[in-house]
């Protein structure tokens, strides 16, 4: 015997898939627009910025990321500003902390930003980069970093997976070290008159600052310090 179809029964079928499938939607649409709808919200609209930490950025630079991050509610937080910032100042900033203070009648955003500090500048042709600790580079600003440690270096890769080793072994010795150059075979550290000869950055030894600052007032000009012993070599 054939089944009957029930009429009724097929429109209530599709009347549900298409109830099903707009609720979907609309949950699909109101999931995308509900943090910009939330930001604009009196409660949640920026009433006052304040900053901190800032040395080399300025206010206004920091404003105008925050109230462009501001339109959506979910932007609004420590990696997206840390990200923009970044963007925008080539890796200058190396954390932000984030403070939201919500209120009646608006929002009052806290910022505190820890910038990264130079050791030393990184020379490319007419000019140079500046480098922290980390061996992170940026851009000077107005002049930033003249003064610094002076670095050429052959690959920059090396000098980005070796740097804290030259930092800690060399740089932070606040020796008088004018010029750094990083080669295949050698560090060659030029110290006011003395030239300072060390093994390749990869392999530079643990207590190779307890032998810079020993040769220092050593009244030879040439040293060589890459076979595990002092040579010196006196003009």
């Amino acid at each position: 015997m054939k089944k009957k179809h029930n009429p009724d029964r097929r429109v209530q079928k599709l009347f549900s898939a298409i109830l099903f499938a707009s609720w979907i939607g609309f949950m699909a649409f109101a999931g995308f627009l509900a943090p910009s709808f939330l930001a604009q919200l009196p409660f949640f609209r920026i009433k006052q910025i304040e900053l901190s930490g800032n040395e080399k950025i300025s206010f206004e630079d920091v404003k105008s990321v925050v109230e462009e991050l501001s339109t959506s509610l979910t932007g609004l937080n420590e990696e997206s500003i840390l990200n923009a910032l970044n963007t925008k100042f080539k890796n200058r900033i190396k954390k932000v902390y984030v403070t939201r203070e919500l209120g009646i009648d608006g929002m009052n955003v806290k910022l505190r930003l820890v910038e990264r500090t130079p050791v030393a500048k990184l020379k490319l042709g007419q000019s140079y980069l500046l480098v922290d600790k980390e061996g992170v580079t940026f851009p000077p600003l107005e002049g930033e970093g003249e003064k610094l440690v002076e670095l050429r270096t052959y690959d920059m890769d090396i000098l980005r997976t070796h740097f804290r080793k030259l930092y800690e072994g060399v740089i932070s010795t606040n020796l008088p070290i004018k010029t750094v150059y990083i080669n295949r075979d050698s560090v060659v550290l030029i110290m006011n008159s003395k030239k300072v000869i060390l093994p390749p950055l990869e392999v530079l030894p643990a207590n190779i600052s307890a032998r810079l600052k020993m040769i220092y007032n050593f009244p030879e000009e040439k040293v060589d310090l890459r076979y595990g012993r002092f040579i010196l070599v006196r003009n």
